[in-house]
């Protein structure tokens, strides 16, 4: 089975060409996906022997991604091999990651950092991590050991069908769709390093990939699981508006008063009103499951090789 490799990178001069001359050993072709890189990532990847694609401004780490996988669509290989630029994954390990596919035990290979780390992840990293995790095997009833990874290998038929068309949550986005497609996804550990050399273009600090981490989960669970999103806090504020009004009418049996907790009451209103509505509106988004559409009908953009 053919196989290309595919390397997004942006500014990463110092580690491109190492990474390149390590991956071509074991694929059949590689991709360089430069993100406007304003160094000589683009000159040196093409140095090192790779194809590179070339965006004409930045635009991000997830339209990257799927500027490469339309790409490699493109070019009819039959196996996609995602890694990084950074040299925190090696390429002597891709045998093992799609070595599932070439023996039919599985259509999309993700490779687990979290069992070899070869240094210190911050602890909010880490922690992050392994609650992305545990919200993509809820989610998709797969057992998944790292729903970040960036090293992940998958059937060209999967692309197909399972395109992200978020360009913040390729990630998880991803690993959704092939698993409510019904292909079947498989984790090998891998070792995961410190960088070669530079810095991550993800997250300059660990509260911005606690924030935008947190942000992605709420944005995973709205637009694949509506009725849980919308549904738990509509429910929440509905029985403590429910329990305010039993609170009023009480009050008023006692006293015969209603007047003096007039606030209260229309508090409790607004909140059984508001519960109701969320309820509904979760109930009504999980009928229709609107969900993102097919990254397949999303164009790249604009780039030269």
């Amino acid at each position: 089975m053919r196989t290309i490799a595919l390397i997004p990178a942006y500014n990463e001069e110092r580690n491109i060409e190492n990474i390149i001359t390590q991956t071509k050993k074991f694929v059949d072709h590689i991709l360089v996906i430069d993100d406007g890189s304003t160094d000589r990532t683009r000159e040196l990847a093409k140095k090192a022997g790779a194809e590179v694609f070339s965006h004409k401004k930045n635009q991000g780490l997830g339209v990257t991604i799927r500027t490469g996988y339309l790409l490699a669509l493109d070019m009819k290989y039959d196996i996609v091999v995602q890694i990084d630029a950074d040299g925190q994954y090696t390429p002597n390990e891709i045998p093992a990651l799609v070595r599932p596919i070439i023996e039919d035990e599985a259509d999309m290979v993700l490779g687990s950092r979290l069992e070899n780390l070869m240094y210190e992840m911050p602890r909010i990293k880490k922690i992050g991590n392994r609650a992305f995790t545990w919200v993509l095997r809820k989610m998709t009833h797969e057992d998944i050991k790292d729903g970040q990874t960036g090293f992940r290998a998958l059937r060209r038929e999967v692309l197909e069908t399972a395109l992200p068309s978020s360009k913040f949550s390729y990630t998880q986005e991803m690993i959704i769709r092939v698993a409510k497609e019904g292909w079947r996804i498989k984790s090998v550990p891998i070792h995961f390093y410190p960088r070669y050399d530079g810095k991550s273009r993800l997250f300059g600090s660990s509260i911005a990939f606690a924030v935008k981490g947190w942000v992605i989960i709420l944005r995973t669970l709205r637009d694949y699981h509506p009725l849980s999103f919308f549904g738990f806090p509509g429910l929440l504020l509905g029985i403590s508006g429910f329990i305010v009004c039993l609170y009023v009418l009480a009050m008023y049996i006692t006293t015969g008063l209603v007047s003096p907790r007039m606030p209260t009451l229309i508090l409790g209103v607004l909140l059984l009103l508001s519960g109701i509505q969320l309820f509904f509106a979760g109930m009504t988004a999980d009928m229709i499951k609107t969900h993102p559409p097919n990254g397949a009908n999303w164009k790249k953009p604009p780039g030269s090789y």
